[in-house]
Parts: structure tokens; sequence; C-alpha cells
């Protein structure tokens, strides 16, 4: 129970240390007046006293949620939370968990939106810490954190004698602990009234905090203020957001780490925010994250090392962590970037296929030159997809660096276990294996892979028995044997994917990539993903990437046109020799204690495509993508005390920069103009 409590932060302590004292509502005679004759009256009425233990709990329960609301409004409290028992009612996506407390308001529905608590009602026959019960509650959880940006999920489960349990998911794992016994369930009045004051506890606590990061009164409105959903709250921001009016576009994220519930978790919106001079659309991303993994300091040293095609970072507002444990939060607005790679893909005309070429060079530019870094330090991605590849106005832009690392030239990261981060279907082969290290190969390795799936979805076949390893249900070992058979060489690379009806120049990219990112007459498929060292390291050179974006332009219908992005990067080759050297973020495992010295092995969270209804595997099954594709360590990256000191600068050195901002082209201009006017560009 303390170390929930700790998670949860220091006001849920101070107020359950009060509810203990048996203060105000409290007390242990206002407890059992809560409990009364009217909840006994109604469970005689509903026939709580047959053998059916499930629905006696159940019975109980629904009384005793009512009595409290009662109690609650009697004493003149607000009533911000409401009880809905959905036992017999599903709710938005079939599930139905057998009580929810939810937001109420004007226009509130009890969806998964809304909830903040839920609960499981068993019989008897399952006690609390079975894998049965311990399921309900993750699918719960899954769904509560899908649609809306929350710090942590509470659930409570009823079962074996009435007793009643509280389940506590916050990025590092699940925790439970008993809280208590339903009434009626027992003759032991301490284990009753335990139990009835941690959920007056829910109630007087959760509307100030519901673990949400956007919420005004605990309800994440369409269109809102800075300042309005995040009242009362700590913050440090990077420009002033207080007078722009953010609007939700489309009503539900787009993209992210949603369903995660472990690690890093992410909402990205389209969102229209109008400021005091004009209405532009812009990106807006919600994260809650390590301190060690901040968006805002990852993005400034991208526009510090001046990555091209990076959308700039309008403003942002960070939430500290509560404390070492807890998640700190950031809101990120950027400029608008146009849609992702698939929606491009899906409505190229053949006239215009020569644009991909010059639309991954950019792509290649931006990872090459984060990866290159200052000569100090260096930026890795991480998590490469076709929905972090936007265009807008036939121009590339790479989102999303909430997975990126800040790394030291030749020196080592301490870490406390080597972390898989990413997205399945685009993960390299080193990445899918574990390797402990990472670099710029293992970011081109995911560029190729989305470029190969967006030519296979428009002009090729995937046959059905292979969609599994493209939407992230596939397991780590049958996704590894089906790359390599598939990349195995070229012939059966392009043969497998049925590409007769693609355009010529796109098949000649696809070709091309392939030959640099598994140099195969140079290093056998098997090294790659075995070796301590990735092999491919020792032969990359930035120069053949340009060569082969030459070659694949020259031979196609519109060789004449020029590839402005092209241009770019070759000036950029030329002029940066230190990008033929790739740089390697190394990890030094942090010695565990009582581990003899050992570092932790990797954690594998739980898989949600190997959940059934009201199961959990009793080992985790691997890879593990509790986001549908995603997965990302539960362990996270320590760093030095100098990069904590940069980390905590990051925001107010952006604050400075933003003074260089009125010489750049507006929103509204095209992005096909104005980005080489931009000084990262």
């Amino acid at each position: 129970m303390q170390s929930i409590l700790v998670q949860l932060g220091g006001d849920w302590s101070a107020e359950w240390q009060k509810a203990l004292d048996g203060k105000d509502i409290f007390a242990e005679d206002s407890i059992w007046s809560i409990i009364g004759d009217g909840t006994r009256t109604y469970i005689a009425g509903q026939g709580a006293g047959s053998e059916n233990k499930e629905k006696q709990y159940q019975t109980i329960l629904h009384a005793l949620m009512q009595d409290i609301e009662c109690s609650l409004l009697a004493r003149g409290m607000s009533q911000k939370l409401r009880w809905t028992d959905t036992h017999a009612t599903p709710i938005e996506d079939g599930r139905m968990p057998d009580g929810l407390i939810h937001i109420c308001g004007p226009g509130i529905n009890p969806d998964w939106r809304s909830v903040v608590v839920a609960f499981d009602v068993m019989s008897d026959t399952c006690e609390q810490d079975e894998t049965n019960i311990l399921g309900r509650q993750l699918w719960s959880f899954i769904a509560m954190a899908k649609n809306q940006p929350r710090r942590f999920t509470l659930g409570f489960s009823v079962s074996q004698n009435g007793e009643v349990y509280v389940y506590f998911c916050t990025a590092e794992k699940v925790r439970y602990a008993k809280i208590g016994v339903l009434p009626y369930c027992t003759k032991d009045r301490a284990q009753v009234t335990k139990a009835v004051r941690f959920l007056l506890l829910v109630y007087m606590q959760l509307p100030k905090d519901t673990g949400i990061l956007m919420h005004k009164d605990g309800n994440i409105p369409e269109t809102f203020r800075a300042q309005d959903i995040l009242h009362g709250r700590s913050i440090d921001s990077v420009s002033d957001l207080s007078d722009m009016e953010i609007t939700i576009l489309n009503g539900k994220a787009r993209s992210g780490r949603r369903e995660a519930l472990f690690g890093p978790r992410s909402w990205i919106f389209d969102a229209s925010v109008k400021s005091a001079t004009e209405t532009a659309n812009h990106i807006l991303k919600f994260h809650w994250h390590n301190d060690n993994s901040s968006e805002v300091f990852v993005h400034a040293k991208v526009e510090e090392f001046k990555v091209p095609h990076t959308p700039q970072l309008v403003g942002a507002i960070a939430i500290p962590a509560r404390d070492e444990e807890s998640m700190a939060g950031e809101m990120i607005l950027l400029d608008d970037a146009g849609k992702d790679i698939y929606t491009f893909f899906k409505n190229l005309r053949l006239a215009n296929s020569y644009q991909m070429t010059d639309m991954f060079a950019g792509y290649f530019h931006a990872l090459l030159a984060a990866a290159t870094g200052d000569g100090r330090k260096f930026v890795l991605h991480r998590d490469v997809s076709a929905r972090n590849l936007l265009v807008k106005n036939i121009q590339p832009f790479l989102i999303d660096w909430g997975c990126g690392i800040v790394a030291d030239i030749d020196i080592p990261r301490v870490a406390s276990s080597y972390a898989k981060v990413g997205t399945a279907p685009f993960m390299g082969l080193r990445v899918l294996s574990e390797c402990s290290n990472r670099s710029l190969i293992d970011d081109l390795e995911s560029l190729f892979l989305v470029f190969a799936h967006c030519l296979w979805l428009r002009y090729g076949t995937i046959p059905a028995e292979d969609k599994k390893y493209w939407d992230g249900t596939a397991p780590t070992n049958e996704l590894i044997n089906f790359r390599i058979c598939w990349l195995l060489c070229e012939s059966s690379f392009i043969k497998n994917m049925k590409l007769e009806n693609c355009p010529e120049e796109l098949r000649n990219l696809a070709t091309a990539m392939y030959g640099l990112v598994y140099p195969l007459s140079k290093v056998a498929l098997y090294n790659i993903y075995k070796d301590a060292t990735d092999p491919r390291l020792a032969t990359f050179n930035a120069h053949e990437w340009v060569a082969a974006f030459d070659t694949v332009a020259a031979s196609s219908k519109s060789a004449n046109i020029t590839r402005v992005n092209l241009e770019h990067l070759r000036e950029y080759v030329e002029n940066t020799p230190e990008c033929n050297t790739p740089r390697v973020d190394k990890i030094m495992l942090q010695p565990a204690l009582n581990s003899g010295g050992k570092g932790k092995e990797p954690e594998i969270a739980i898989s949600l495509s190997s959940l059934q209804l009201g199961q959990i595997p009793e080992e985790p099954v691997s890879p593990s993508p509790l986001e549908r594709g995603k997965n990302t360590s539960q362990a996270y990256n320590l760093r030095s005390k100098k990069d904590d000191i940069e980390a905590a600068s990051a925001l107010s050195g952006l604050k400075a920069k933003r003074g260089d901002r009125d010489d750049q082209a507006g929103p509204d201009a095209g992005e096909s103009s104005n980005q080489p006017k931009r000084t990262r560009k």
C-alpha cells in the first residue's frame, strides 16, 4: 500500500494519513453511518444473501458506492466523479468491467476517455493474485490510456471473501495491495472501515489528480488554453503559450505510444492554434516520460545541430516529476508537418514518383545530421516509422523524437538494462535481437523498412499470412525469421514483394537502399544481428548513399528535374567528413544491487497481442508490443549529472532562441518555398 501511495504522490500519502487518523468524514462513526441501514435494505431486496457470491459482491459494491456519493453530497462536497454499474452494460469497445468511476459533467459519457477507475468483481473461486483478475485489470488500463494522456491508471477488484484490492499502473509496473473487505462480508470492522476509507479517499483526491496530463476539472475540452488545463501545476514554459487557444482537430489522437502500459507514453494530435496575430495548424503532443527521456531535451539538441527536415518547436510546457520514480510530463507544440508517408504514397501519381527519391534523401539527411552531432554529442531517433515520416508540400519531415537519445561520442552511457525501443515492424534486426548498442545504421534500416512497406502496400501484394509481421502482432522470433527469409538475397527481396506494377525509379530506389542497408557482398546477414559489434559500421560511407540516390535519379524518366533535398544532402556530406564515421550509443549496464555486480537482464512487458479476455500468460511473450507494434523498455537510461544540468537548461535555451523566429517564413507559407530559408536547413 505504501509503495502505491508514494507513486501516486505526496498529496495522496498525506490525505491517506488523515484518513487513518479518523478525522472528519474518515471518522469511524462517519464510516458506519455511510454504510447504514439503507445499504442493508437494498442488499436484502436484491437477494444478495444467495449462494452466488459474485452477484452478492456486485450488489454490495453498487450499494456502497451509491451511499458514499450520497454522503458526500449531503456534506456539500462537489461531486466531480460518479459511479456507474456496468456489470451488464458493455461500453464503447464491448468491454464489460463491473463498475466505473468516471468524470461527470454536461455532455460527458461514461466512456474510456472519462473513466478514472475500473472495477472487476469475481466469485470466491478467484484469488486476488490470479492472472485472470490481473488480465481484466490490464485490459481496462490499456483502454483507459489509449485515448487520454495519463500519468497512471487505477483499478479495484473484489473477489474471494469480499476482499478489496487496489491496482495501480505506472510506467514501471503494476502494483496492487489489499485495502480491506466489503461490508457484510466479514465481522472484522477494521477491515471494512479501511476499505471504505480508501474508497472515500479516491472520491476526494482523484478530482485533484486524475493522472491525466491534459484536463480542466478532469475533462479534455476540444478547445482550451494552457493555463486552463494545467491549472495549479508546477510548469516551465519554452515560450508563452498562455495567450494561445488550442483546438484539437478530429476529436482524437492520430498516433503516439497510446496503448503502452510500461515506458514513456505519448499522444499526438492535429491541432489548430489561435494566437493574438494568427490561426494556424500545428502538431500537439502530450508526453509522459522518465526525466531522462525528455523530448524537449532531445529536440533542443536537434535544433542545436541544425538538423534539417524537423518541424520547428513552437513551444512546450514541462511538468516536473514528483519524485525519482514518477513520470514527468510535457505538452509540445510543433509547426504543422503535413500527413504521414502512408497517405502520401496512397495518393502518389505515376508521373510524380520521382519525388520519392528526393523525399528519402531528405529523411536520410535528417538522420545523418542528427547522428553526426557536433563532435561531442549526437542524437539517434530510435523510432523511425511510417507514422513519424511526414510530408507537407512535397517536403519531408521527421517527427516524434520522444524515443530519441542524446549520447556522448565515444563515452559509454550508463543504463539499467538494454532497451528495445521503437516500432516493432520497423525495428532493425539488431534491435529485435536486443543487441546492446545502437547506431545510425539501425535508424537507416528502419527507414528502408518503411519504404519497402509503403511499396508493398501501394504496388505489391502482402500475403494474408504475412500481415502479422507488419501490424506488430508477430512474436519477435517469428518476425526475425520472416525478415531473414525475405531479405536473404536481392532477388528474393524484390520477388517476394511482387512489384511488377511498381514505377521503375521506386523499384530501383528500393534495390539501392537494400544494398546499402544489407551490404551482403561485404557482410553476412547472420553476422549483422549476431555479432557484438554491428559489422556494417566498418563499411558505412555517406558518399555511397549520395551516389545511390544520384544513380536512381539519373535512371529516371524525370532525370532532368532538380532534386533539392538531394542537392542539400550532397553539400552536407561533402562539407562534413565526420559524417562517414557513425557514432555508436554504447551502453554500460548499471550494476544491480545484490546481483554480484551484474547488470539487469532486459525486462519484457506483457504483450497486448498475447492477452485473452480475463487471462494473462504466465510468462511474457516476446516481443512485448503493449502498444500495437510498440515496445519500450521498462528500464530507463541513466545519465550523468552533467546531462541532467543540460536537460534542465534545455527549456531556457529554447526560450532564448525564440527571438530568431521573426526572419523565418510564417506557418501559412508553403513549406516547399520557405524550408530552404530556415536557418536549420
